[in-house]
């Protein structure tokens, strides 16, 4: 007896099957992209702008305050005492202090070693960059102060992560409402003191004097202050970010 031996036929896709299977996938992958990279570019953005005020905030909180034993520019102390006369006296002083880079403010965290004594300011020495420290009582902080600061000038090449220039320049009032900076950074328009400012923008504001500053953060590369003698502001290209400070009375 003759066995029969069937064959099942196997039928490819054809052309016009292979061409909608690839338009589908054409479609579905450009929604994707509309729908998701997009939002994710918005997470990022939103990341982004957090970090910026979060470093602008440490300025912030920096300038609002007088630390114990903290040593005021020349021009700006008391002859008795060596400290700032006020919070507004700091920031008039730390403004004219960014005319240049090389005495300009810095913003950067380092991690402080809390095993060994506060300074007179309060804060503590810094751990060195790059030393282990396991099992070591340490805390990561965020500071602001002038380059040239003798207390903080030698934790800048200890900080963790970037460390940010900062140049301040005034905003003057051109118009209703309308703010404009001046032509130079740490420059003070019409006067050359807090009390000969706050006396003149006392008969116009209620607030007894306020400075209004636009400060723009530059990435100090390398974060080695010795570097920035002598430079510009020019030559340090465009800052990352900008935000808006005031000084009030």
């Amino acid at each position: 007896m003759k066995k029969v031996l069937s064959f099942r036929r196997f039928r490819g896709f054809t052309l016009m099957e292979t061409l909608l299977a690839i338009a589908l996938v054409g479609v579905l992958l450009s929604i994707f992209l509309t729908v998701f990279v997009p939002a994710r570019g918005l997470v990022r953005q939103a990341l982004t702008r957090q970090e910026s005020e979060r470093i602008a905030g440490i300025l912030r909180a920096e300038l609002s305050m007088l630390r114990a034993d903290e040593i005021a520019d020349s021009g700006a102390k008391s002859s008795s005492e060596n400290k700032y006369l006020s919070t507004f006296d700091k920031g008039f002083h730390w403004l004219k202090k960014t005319s240049k880079p090389s005495s300009a403010i810095v913003v950067f965290s380092y991690r402080a070693d809390l095993s060994k004594p506060a300074r007179k300011d309060g804060t503590y020495p810094a751990v060195p960059a790059g030393k282990s420290v396991p099992g070591k009582d340490v805390q990561l902080v965020s500071v602001a102060c002038p380059m040239d600061d003798p207390v903080h000038r030698d934790d800048i090449r200890d900080a963790v992560g970037p460390v940010f220039l900062v140049k301040m320049t005034q905003l003057e009032l051109k118009g209703e409402g309308e703010y404009r900076m001046v032509n130079s950074p740490g420059v003070i328009t019409k006067a050359s003191s807090p009390e000969q400012y706050v006396s003149q923008a006392g008969q116009r504001d209620a607030w007894g004097g306020a400075i209004f500053c636009r400060a723009e953060f530059y990435h100090m590369s390398p974060p080695n202050p010795a570097r920035y003698k002598g430079k510009s502001w020019k030559k340090l290209g465009r800052p990352l970010f900008s935000a808006n400070l005031s000084f009030r009375r």
